[in-house]
């Protein structure tokens, strides 16, 4: 009796394509990109106070694809659920006390938890990833490195990247809050500010709430031995971020070219030119974020040179 030849087994054919996968993923943020230039041109001409908020939940939803395919669905519902408790922490405890931000409220009976909107509350999670991914271009791509017990440099990072992020954060906050608020009355500053309408004290507070969730998303990064396998391979989802934190300083544009030449008046008595109000944070946002997303750019540019010449 003849032995039974051994069968060789069939090789297991994967599942899915990971390059295909990863065009899959980039598809979609690069499409939403597109559709929120056509919202910024069309809402221009449409009903200017409306372009912030557009614009920053066509970018917001894109970036937040981004995000999960750079760390998973998991980690990514993680970093919205802590960005947006310690945010409404803290707008809860500024509205009641004045602290961390200043003395104002927001109008209206729009769903919120407290006197916070939910709605804004997801924004500043949100822009947080914007800025986040803005951060790590700048800093090499240091998000996928903290978790490496081999990199020394991570020790740093793991500090820098919020501390850098919470920048972005405020230099974006301080190119767009007086328009959203002596203006456009989305939130109202109870003792106006110095700022046309905005008191110093708001841009310090974002800095300093904003680290706070971005330090805990940092540490929850680097306490993980392996990151999840990114959906969204290689820079693809550092351009698209640091192209989002363009598109948000860009906004201004908008404003700027849309402003009428009237009086507006905070609540602290101080009136202010709307037309010198909207060139001013046009010029902020041009030194400021755009200069920052150039950068990013370059960096990525520089990046891509560095590998080709290896």
């Amino acid at each position: 009796m003849t032995a039974a030849p051994l069968a060789h087994p069939r090789p297991r054919i994967p599942d899915r394509d990971p390059v295909r996968t990863g065009r899959a993923w980039a598809i979609v943020p690069r499409a939403l990109l597109g559709v929120t230039v056509l919202a910024m041109l069309v809402v221009s001409f449409t009903a200017p106070d409306a372009i912030r908020l557009v614009t920053m939940l066509l970018v917001g939803v894109t970036v937040l694809v981004v995000a999960a395919g750079r760390y998973g669905w998991r980690l990514t519902g993680i970093y919205v659920l802590v960005a947006f408790a310690v945010g409404t922490i803290f707008e809860n405890i500024s509205i009641s006390t004045g602290f961390p931000f200043g003395h104002y409220h927001y109008p209206g009976d729009s769903p919120r938890i407290g006197g916070f909107p939910i709605m804004i509350g997801l924004l500043y999670a949100l822009l947080g990833l914007i800025c986040w991914l803005t951060a790590s271009t700048l800093l090499d791509g240091a998000d996928q490195r903290l978790a490496d017990r081999g990199d020394a440099v991570r020790r740093i990072n793991i500090v820098a990247m919020p501390v850098l992020s919470a920048a972005l954060m405020a230099m974006y906050d301080l190119g767009s809050d007086s328009s959203a608020s002596t203006i456009a009355n989305t939130w109202v500053w109870e003792r106006g500010g110095g700022i046309f309408g905005v008191p110093w004290t708001n841009y310090l507070g974002w800095w300093f709430v904003t680290y706070i969730f971005f330090q805990i998303f940092a540490i929850i990064l680097a306490s993980r031995p392996q990151l999840p396998a990114p959906k969204v391979v290689g820079r693809e989802p550092l351009v698209i971020g640091s192209a989002a934190y363009f598109l948000i300083g860009a906004a201004s544009l908008v404003g700027f070219a849309t402003s009428s030449s009237g009086m507006v008046t905070d609540l602290g008595g101080q009136v202010w030119s709307e037309h010198a109000l909207n060139e001013t944070l046009f010029t902020i946002n041009v030194f400021g974020t755009v200069v920052m997303a150039g950068l990013a750019a370059i960096k990525l540019g520089r990046n891509d040179l560095a590998r080709s010449n290896r």
